[in-house]
């Protein structure tokens, strides 16, 4: 396996592995494949903040696949603890395991390194829907590829109806034939009328506000107030990716829904608007003075709202099944990992350690 350690190296044929963000190629390569429809956390920009960040004492592994000189597959991993895992996790901050591809035969061509290479590889949050989670399930079965897999939660997620988009166990009269319900529009303008009689304004929405440094300190702020410290506080350097992200790609979207007139802000939400034009909702947060009139949830309508008048097929609430989430979604994917072990060696260091636990 050639490893490529140069920034100006001309690529051929087959698998390479790059150690660094630094080859002007890759990156190029890299972004014309994102561009062509993927999910936010595969882009240059996002693995290269998050790995800032979050990877100084660990060791890149991205994983590429060229063909006539065109990058064909792309998957962002690095080690840890011996295995390859996608960028973005430990901190978790991806919402669905993927990598990049150009077509579902190089899934397949993966899977074939992966064996070949004896690598054990951690996929973390992989979506049952995906063309990419249907293919590794249907070849690890084929292939009695030693694993650990088990189902970890739901992601729920607003389909745009159209004759197909749903599916058939999702598909009965009850479901949405446009993104919103009476019942959440009647609600949003209540919340709206209540926040004039309440504050002596109207609401003034902003699906991507002025990308300010002040903007992302005040939604920090009101996130720990919400929470009394909660994940700011936990993970401090989440603030700083967070950030970095807001004032420094243009993916990255922090909506703000403030008073009309002083302009004071009353909620923000943090969320992601991939190549393959899909939604992802990140974070929401507000003003604990505001909460009577439920400003997350008026701004979450807003947003959905504004998403689905343009050329947006999927809202995509994240992982976790809040009740908030449940109020607006009409499908949930079911996400679930998988842990491979290619090597006996790493079967008995597992079987030994859970030896020990039992005794």
């Amino acid at each position: 396996m050639q490893e490529i350690y140069e920034k100006n190296i001309t690529v051929t044929d087959g698998f390479k592995v790059f150690h660094s963000f630094d080859n002007e190629i890759l990156v190029q390569s890299w972004k014309n494949l994102y561009n062509k429809g993927a999910n936010y956390n595969l882009s240059y920009e996002w693995c290269n903040i998050w790995f800032k960040h979050f990877g100084k004492k660990q060791k890149l592994y991205i994983i590429t696949l060229w063909k006539n000189n065109d990058l064909k597959l792309l998957a962002p991993f690095y080690t840890r603890g011996g295995r390859l895992t996608l960028i973005g996790t430990k901190p978790d901050l991806y919402d669905e395991f993927n990598i990049l591809y150009e077509k579902p035969e190089n899934i397949d061509e993966l899977v074939d390194y992966i064996q070949r290479n004896k690598l054990d590889v951690n996929f973390r949050y992989v979506s049952s829907e995906s063309e990419f989670g249907k293919t590794i399930i249907k070849r690890f079965s084929q292939r009695g590829i030693r694993q650990v897999s088990h189902v970890l939660e739901t992601k729920p997620v607003i389909i745009k109806r159209t004759s197909s988009s749903l599916p058939a166990k999702q598909s009965s009269a009850s479901d949405f034939s446009l993104p919103l319900r009476r019942k959440q529009k009647d609600d949003n303008v209540r919340c709206k009328n209540n926040a004039v009689k309440l504050f002596g304004e109207g609401l003034k929405f902003e699906y991507q506000a002025d990308r300010k440094k002040e903007y992302v300190e005040e939604f920090i702020e009101f996130h720990k107030a919400r929470w009394g410290g909660g994940l700011f506080v936990r993970k401090p350097k989440i603030a700083n990716f967070l950030q970095d992200l807001v004032l420094n790609t243009d993916f990255a979207v922090l909506s703000r829904l403030s008073l009309e007139k002083s302009d004071k802000t009353v909620a923000y939400h943090f969320g992601f608007m991939d190549s393959a034009k899909k939604f992802w909702s990140s974070m929401p947060t507000y003003d604990i003075n505001y909460k009577q009139i439920s400003p997350g949830k008026v701004l979450l309508y807003d947003i959905i709202s504004n998403v689905f008048s343009e050329n947006v097929e999927k809202f995509d609430f994240g992982r976790g099944s809040e009740p908030y989430k449940s109020w607006f979604c009409n499908y949930e994917e079911i996400l679930f990992n998988i842990t491979t072990f290619q090597t006996k060696k790493n079967i008995m260091k597992i079987r030994n350690f859970i030896n020990k636990i039992l005794k």
